[in-house]
């Protein structure tokens, strides 16, 4: 297994140009192991995180792919039916969202501005870019594999996480899949996907009634 002396901040800024704050949890309190915690800075005592990672540290955002009977496209283009266990993203994951609104604009003779007519919104467009890193029991290419294992999904897929259940988000469509195996890091694999909210037909009915 590779040196799990991880500089968070640093493989972020190095795979994908982010130079984000990234926190943990003040010292005392976190879980004694012989790991570098260099460059990360110090999550207020007044806020949570949702989940823990190995390490101690909080992740204040997590999400999960739904596990389920899910459509799968074999060899010769046909659907089959393939059942997957949850998944829990990798801990250095970071999700940004956004979504348009279908707007219609109608100049008006003689005076300023215009009439705007709403007629819906469009889908939710979330951009997620991660690390797979090793960990005790799972090294990057296993948690790699597990996520190209969803990838090949024709299906909507149910997904939770607080930044989800906060704008209604109960499933998604995965797209334009990215990966990188950086030289000399076999232990650290970025990724990056986008993801589609999805409703399914049926439940909006039932829910509009």
């Amino acid at each position: 297994m590779a040196n799990l002396g991880y500089n968070i901040r640093q493989l972020f800024a190095d795979f994908f140009g982010v130079n984000a704050p990234v926190y943990t949890i003040p010292e005392n309190k976190q879980a004694k192991a012989n790991i570098d915690y260099s460059g990360l800075e110090q999550l207020p005592d007044n806020y949570k995180g949702e989940a823990t990672s190995w390490m101690g540290t909080p992740i204040v955002f997590p999400a999960k792919f739904k596990g389920g009977s899910y459509n799968r496209y074999k060899m010769n283009g046909e659907l089959e039916k393939v059942s997957l266990n949850d998944l829990q993203l990798p801990a250095a994951t970071m999700f940004s969202f956004r979504r348009s609104k279908n707007i219609e604009r109608t100049n008006l003779l003689g005076a300023n501005g215009t009439v705007k007519e709403i007629y819906g919104f469009d889908d939710w467009v979330i951009d997620v870019r991660g690390i797979c890193l090793d960990e005790p029991g799972s090294t990057a290419h296993d948690q790699y594999e597990r996520l190209l294992q969803w990838e090949r999904i024709a299906d909507a897929i149910g997904i939770s996480g607080r930044l989800f259940n906060q704008k209604e988000i109960d499933a998604v469509a995965m797209s334009d899949w990215s990966d990188n195996v950086v030289q000399g890091k076999p232990g650290a694999i970025p990724f990056s996907f986008q993801l589609f909210s999805d409703e399914p037909i049926e439940l909006a009915i039932q829910l509009r009634l």
